[in-house]
């Protein structure tokens, strides 16, 4: 997960460093410092600050310092990681299976987002089905393709996956 954020430190020697090593000791990478010396609110100074962790507990275990050491948070934003669902489905879909796919979907962890297109005309059964999303985690991808190949396998349909 990427982080961005704004902190205020007492304008001393030695602020800055002590702002940053929690960063690197709960294993997170600095990507970006930019320190607004001009930018003082009550004796503080804005430092901002961009930074990767692993988890969440990380991210806490970061928060936690910077609360005890007095370093004021003035703004922070968190931007996780996002995984792409891409599957095309042709063949004899029904409206049935798509209701199905859609409940499936629904009620997967790590499933952050879904959109499913479906095409067909009615003088053929044949029909094509464009699932597309995101996952909050990678390993959710493996399931999502033990639960697509399942499906596809049963119903007799065609499955493709990764269209970009």
């Amino acid at each position: 997960m990427k982080v961005n954020v704004d902190l205020r430190l007492k304008d001393i020697p030695g602020q800055l460093v002590a702002a940053l090593e929690p960063i690197s000791k709960y294993d997170g990478n600095i990507r970006g410092v930019v320190h607004h010396h001009d930018d003082r609110v009550g004796g503080r100074i804005t430092v901002n600050v961009i930074f990767e962790v692993r988890s969440e507990q990380s991210l806490d275990k970061i928060l936690s310092t910077w609360k005890e050491g007095e370093v004021d948070i003035a703004k922070i934003d968190a931007f996780f990681e996002t995984y792409p669902i891409q599957y095309l489905l042709v063949g004899s879909i029904t409206s049935k299976e798509l209701e199905s796919i859609t409940k499936g979907l629904e009620a997967m962890e790590n499933v952050a987002s879904i959109e499913i297109r479906y095409t067909g005309t009615a003088n053929s059964s044949s029909r094509a089905a464009l699932v597309t999303g995101k996952a909050s985690k990678k390993e959710t991808l493996t399931t999502l393709e033990s639960f697509f190949k399942q499906r596809a396998d049963k119903h007799n349909y065609m499955l493709i996956r990764g269209l970009d």
